[in-house]
């Protein structure tokens, strides 16, 4: 396998990314011409909505997400199913911290210890 610059593979899988979106965007004007509800049902095209608007409050998200995606097909599916496993494994780990401290909140308060001073001569 020929090693590639991590910057030329950035650039590319940015290029990939748009090509998707694009390639998405025009299916939904395609869509939307012919009458036709959104993928969704309820989304409308990335072209009538605002940055930051209440549809898309995190536009950067949502491009991460489309070059995670782009990522995704990139990878042999070895990689990819162990990528998941670990992923799961992080989020199992996640929820149990937060059992734990669920758990914690929810028990009462120990009672106040009595402390006896005692005179040393």
């Amino acid at each position: 396998m020929p090693e590639t610059d991590p910057l030329t593979a950035v650039r590319q899988a940015e290029r990939l990314v748009r090509e998707a979106q694009e390639r998405a965007e025009a299916i939904a004007r395609e869509g939307a011409r012919e009458g036709q509800a959104p993928p969704r049902g309820w989304d409308a095209p990335r072209a009538e909505r605002a940055a930051g608007s209440p549809t898309d409050p995190f536009p950067d998200l949502a491009a991460l997400a489309g070059l995670l995606d782009a990522a995704r097909g990139a990878i042999p599916p070895e990689l990819a199913r162990a990528l998941a496993d670990a992923l799961r494994e992080l989020l199992i780990a996640l929820r149990a911290v937060i059992d734990f401290y669920l758990e914690r909140l929810d028990r009462p308060a120990p009672a106040p210890v009595r402390v006896e001073d005692i005179p040393i001569e």
